[in-house]
């Protein structure tokens, strides 16, 4: 499916440079699924219809709310583990629109949005989780159960077709889009070769050929040995177009894994510098090495101010660390109130005494 409109009277950019976009996410139909999506064991292509039971129960609604939007498929659903490495925005107000699941699409990073402002890719995919059982409905050999939400993937086309965009991705055809993998490689500064790319469309203009309704039948002019011949390097040839662009793909999880080991090195580092800084104003008699990690900052404060030994801090765990590094600076306050306190006392001259019977004396 898609995003809804291009217009900027549709899409919107908050104050923090996040990009909200009304999107088309599913439809109700009957789609083609390859037996192996279904855990049969044959390889034909199987009619699933999507029901209005499928699409809009409640609890169908309620699980799109507030899912991740991602790049592409990833290989395994999105949970608490690995949101945050795919995660590139989220799905919000989710309701329905005819024959159509409508929500807004929030975009949060920076790299997806360009994808969608510059490079033109809008198209959408939903990964969730149903049971396929039988059905009643004409032309169709299954019907989903009612989907629980996972995800929804930006995609290059979607098994929809355009008018969901921006849900169910046909994985066949995105992997051999010359303008997703393009504008996605592009984001990271890696671009396909013109070789490369008119390998891609040759595939994509074969793929759409077979689609296309199959003409008569007219007698073969040259021997069937040589058509099968013809079919044996067409299948090598398109083994070798994909191994080429498994290739680019994988090139390409390694310029973002890249890019997240970077971020997270500096998101690190700064973590280190300001509690190195933090440390030095609140354990002022404590030497800290200008190089020394979170932990041993942390612990050389610990210790300095007898809560833990030195043997007893390495024992801590890196969260019982930071929690003993809170408690430090409460009691190096205290500590030092306590200190001055002192000090005020010790540096207070006595009044002199006065001595009215020596006054009286004198005076006389």
């Amino acid at each position: 499916m898609k995003f809804t409109d291009k217009g900027s009277s549709q899409r919107a950019v908050t104050k923090d440079g996040y990009l909200v976009v009304p999107a088309t996410i599913s439809k109700v139909g009957v789609f083609d699924y390859h037996a192996s999506e279904l855990g049969l064991q044959d390889s034909t292509v199987k009619k699933v219809a999507r029901t209005e039971n499928s699409l809009f129960s409640d609890r169908t609604l309620a699980s799109f709310e507030g899912v991740p939007l991602t790049i592409g498929h990833p290989e395994q659903g999105v949970n608490a583990k690995n949101w945050k490495d795919l995660s590139v925005g989220v799905v919000r107000n989710v309701k329905r629109v005819g024959d159509t699941l409508a929500a807004e699409a929030w975009v949060y990073d920076e790299n997806a949005i360009k994808l969608i402002q510059d490079e033109g890719i809008e198209e959408l995919s939903c990964g969730y989780d149903c049971d396929i059982v039988t059905t009643t409905v004409q032309d169709a050999d299954f019907e989903m159960s009612p989907m629980i939400g996972n995800h929804v993937a930006i995609v290059a086309k979607g098994r929809c077709g355009p008018t969901v965009k921006f849900a169910d991705e046909d994985k066949s055809i995105m992997s051999k889009s010359v303008k997703f993998l393009d504008a996605l490689l592009g984001v990271f500064g890696i671009k396909l070769s013109d070789e490369q790319k008119q390998k891609v469309e040759e595939e994509e203009k074969k793929e759409e050929g077979e689609k296309q309704p199959s003409k008569p039948e007219t007698k073969p002019e040259k021997p069937v040995e040589k058509d099968e011949d013809e079919e044996k390097k067409t299948k090598e040839k398109t083994k070798v177009n994909d191994a080429a662009l498994v290739q680019e793909n994988e090139q390409l999880k390694a310029q973002i894994k890249q890019l997240q080991d970077a971020q997270k090195s500096t998101e690190e580092e700064n973590k280190r510098t300001a509690l190195l800084a933090d440390a030095k104003v609140h354990f002022a008699d404590v030497t800290f090495a200008d190089k020394a990690t979170v932990r041993e900052i942390q612990q050389s404060a610990v210790v300095s101010t007898g809560i833990f030994s030195e043997d007893e801090a390495k024992a801590l765990s890196d969260a019982e660390m930071a929690g003993a590094y809170v408690a430090a600076k409460a009691t190096a306050k205290k500590l030092a109130d306590q200190n001055l306190g002192r000090v005020l006392i010790g540096d207070a001259k006595p009044a002199p005494r006065f001595d009215f019977n020596s006054y009286n004396q004198g005076a006389k």
